[in-house]
This record gives C-alpha cells, sequence and structure tokens, in this order.
C-alpha cells in the first residue's frame, strides 16, 4: 500500500455510480485509479491519457512482482471490452465503453489509458450530482461488490436504504446468477459488509425485508468511523472554523472526513 498514491480521491457523476455494469476486482481498482488523477472540475481531452503503474498494484488483492504486471496488463485488456450502461432523463439509455485505447509498456511496467468520449461527461466538469471519496478507503477491498455497495452508499448519504433484491441484481448486472438469496448474501453482501467495516472509514449493517415468506429487499444501515468523540477536539474544530458539532453531524455524509464536512458547510455559508 506504501506504493500507491493514497491522496488520490475520486468523483463520479451520480448517474454512473447507480449505472448498470461488471467488472473485476483489478479492473476496477485500474479505473479508480486513472479517475483519480482526474481533475473532476476540468476538463478532458479525448488524447488525455492516464496511467497506472504495476508498483500501483503491489502488496494488493494477493499480488506480487513477478506477476503484477501481467495481471495489470490482462485487466486492462478486459477492461477495454466493458461496458457501462447509463440511465438518461426521457427514459432513454446511455451504453458506452469505460475506456477507448491502452498503452503497454512492459519495459517500465506502465499501462496508460484514455476514457471513452461518452464517458468524459461523468468523470470531469462536474459542478452538482457527483459523488465524492478517498481512494484510500476502497483499496484493501478484495471484492469489486464491495466498492460498489460503497460508492452506493456515499452517494445516498444518510444512515439508511432500503434496495429491492431485484434492483440490485440488475445494477450490479447479476440478473442470471444467485437465484439463491442465501448464496446472494454470502458471496455478495456479507463480503461487502465485512471489507467496508474492516477496512474503510465507514461501519455498516443489514437486515432484510420480507414480503410473506420471500425475501424481497435489503436495509443498509450505515455511519462514519472518523467523527472525533472527545469534546475537547470537537471545541477545538467549533473555535477554528466556526462550526458547530450539531451541524456536522447533521450534515455528514458516508465517504467525507471531518474536514470535508466543515468545508462543505463553510462553502454552503458564504
Amino acid at each position: 500500500m506504501d506504493n500507491l498514491n493514497t491522496n488520490l480521491v475520486v468523483v463520479k457523476h451520480n448517474a454512473v455510480i447507480e449505472a448498470g455494469y461488471r467488472l473485476s476486482i483489478y479492473e476496477n481498482r485500474i479505473l479508480l485509479t486513472c479517475i483519480g488523477q482526474v481533475d473532476s472540475m476540468g476538463t478532458i481531452d479525448l488524447n488525455d491519457s492516464f496511467t497506472v503503474t504495476a508498483q500501483d498494484l503491489i502488496g494488493l488483492v494477493g499480488l506480487d512482482n513477478k506477476n503484477t504486471y501481467k495481471q495489470l496488463q490482462n485487466a486492462t485488456k478486459r477492461l477495454m471490452q466493458r461496458v457501462v450502461i447509463i440511465s438518461l432523463p426521457n427514459n432513454e439509455t446511455l451504453e458506452t465503453h469505460w475506456v477507448s485505447s491502452a498503452k503497454y509498456s512492459p519495459n517500465i511496467g506502465t499501462v496508460s489509458i484514455k476514457f471513452a468520449q461518452d464517458i468524459i461527461p461523468y468523470i470531469s466538469e462536474l459542478r452538482r450530482n457527483f459523488t465524492k471519496y478517498h481512494l484510500h478507503n476502497v483499496l484493501l477491498f478484495k471484492s469489486n461488490y464491495s466498492i460498489r455497495i460503497y460508492e452506493l452508499l456515499v452517494k445516498w448519504g444518510g444512515h439508511e436504504k432500503t434496495i429491492t433484491i431485484d434492483w440490485f441484481k440488475q445494477h450490479f448486472q447479476l440478473e442470471d446468477k444467485y437465484a439463491r438469496i442465501g448464496n446472494l448474501k454470502q458471496k455478495v453482501i456479507d463480503v461487502a459488509v465485512n471489507e467496508i467495516n474492516k477496512h474503510s472509514n465507514m461501519t455498516l449493517s443489514y437486515s432484510q425485508i420480507k414480503r410473506g415468506r420471500n425475501i424481497v429487499a435489503f436495509k443498509f444501515e450505515y455511519e462514519l468511523k472518523d467523527m472525533p468523540q472527545k469534546k475537547s477536539t470537537l471545541d477545538y474544530y467549533e473555535k477554528t472554523y466556526g462550526v458547530s458539532n450539531r451541524e456536522i453531524k447533521a450534515q455528514a455524509r458516508p465517504g467525507e472526513s471531518y474536514l470535508d464536512v466543515i468545508d462543505r458547510i463553510r462553502k454552503q455559508k458564504s
């Protein structure tokens, strides 16, 4: 993990957060590392490229020096074929690739990608309707589902959310998998809950919603871990930044640090 830029911030339009797509953990890690390099309020040219190094992935998800570049190359080639399905206004749908091209440099252990034209508006020049979180909160996840659920929780905000199993399967493109709800819970939900609780800045639990004997939805309950509780610390922030603890607790969103919340509140007041 020391080899990764843990200061990167991932910013995506909310339509992409709730889009339908399927990625492996390797593919998603490459994508997020590149999105984290984008100036989300700036512009991206079709010729702009973003680079991931083999060193970025060493020590994560079971990779080692010997096989890392090969895994990086193979995952990028699969990523080139992946499609994301985005819901648009007026009941329209956009289907686009994530990536338009990739350049492989085995001698220096890097892969550089260019984003597809139609995905660029969803990761750049963002002024509203976006979700933001620090990349380090998902770096140690070994399941792509953990990343996707974490992103959705950040996007939804609040402290609880109920989603139907049909919605979940559709957006995760799992319609043809996990016919038994027990398998869906074991392979997807439980893994994500464990990884989010262990590695991210969030605590998460869930319960089942039944209609008769059938489980039809999951209710997620979540909150941030890193909000300081000591009164002296809270007093310091209130005296320094002029934002009360009550305001912070009322407006905190999953994925934000304590100072992120303060900064957003101060901008709203200015």
